[in-house]
């Protein structure tokens, strides 16, 4: 039993010795960096054009490129769920979209132009990219519904030919039939009869001899906005369920 009581004393003696030696590891360790003998890791920018420091512009790129990579690297695992694979490869298409802009930056600096130089997604990282840019990693592409989006020709249906754009044309197009519903035309006569009367009073009725003795007013007519258009059309239907519900 004496044995016993003194293991546990030596036990606990160790662990104050631990945790004595623990804070005074915490402690040189603040004091160092108080003294400036070595910096606090510095977190990457939100945004790159933060940064005006070309060598420091580079490091960022390259710890960006390291997390892409690790994060092709997962997301290779077919085991993960449907889940975090779409996670991972929002936080893939998010990264590289990242390098993008430190590239631009670096570029912006006076560094390299890696644009010209580096190959593209689909080439480093094995991807297929979806319509719209949005990019497919790993297992991801075979997660429900990305192989039908990622099938031949599906961008190319929705596209119309030179054909069919000329085929939906007709004489509406052109405005043949706006008169058919007689507003454009109630709109003219209001304003020609309102122009007449203007030109008659001040003197200045003005005409147009053509060649087969007909004569034409020379008026200039306010075109009418859609909303006068729209007003009139509502007083019309108002008119119409008056009679057919009130009667003459």
């Amino acid at each position: 039993s004496f044995s016993l009581q003194g293991g546990k004393q030596n036990n606990k003696m160790a662990r104050n010795e631990e945790k004595s030696q623990s804070m005074l590891n915490r402690w040189l360790e603040l004091k160092k960096e108080e003294a400036g003998f070595h910096k606090v890791k510095k977190k990457r920018p939100l945004r790159a054009d933060l940064c005006d420091n070309l060598h420091e512009a580079e490091k960022w790129r390259n710890q960006v490129l390291k997390e892409i990579g690790d994060n092709v690297l997962l997301i290779q695992n077919a085991t993960l769920e449907e889940y975090r694979l779409q996670d991972l490869n929002d936080r893939i298409n998010k990264l590289i979209n990242e390098k993008r802009h430190w590239q631009r930056r670096i570029r912006d600096l006076g560094g390299p132009d890696y644009f010209t130089t580096e190959d593209p997604p689909s080439k480093a990282y094995d991807s297929i990219t979806a319509p719209g840019g949005y990019m497919y990693f790993g297992e991801a592409k075979n997660l429900p519904g990305v192989k039908e989006l990622l099938k031949p020709g599906k961008v190319e249906e929705e596209k119309k030919t030179r054909y069919e754009l000329y085929r939906g044309i007709d004489s509406d197009y052109y405005g043949f039939r706006d008169e058919d519903d007689g507003v454009l035309l109630e709109l003219e006569a209001t304003e020609e009869e309102k122009v007449l009367k203007e030109l008659g009073q001040n003197g200045n009725n003005m005409e147009i001899e053509f060649d087969d003795d007909i004569s034409m007013h020379l008026i200039h007519l306010k075109v009418p906005s859609p909303e006068e258009i729209q007003k009139i059309l509502v007083q019309r239907k108002k008119e119409e369920l008056a009679k057919k519900y009130i009667g003459h």
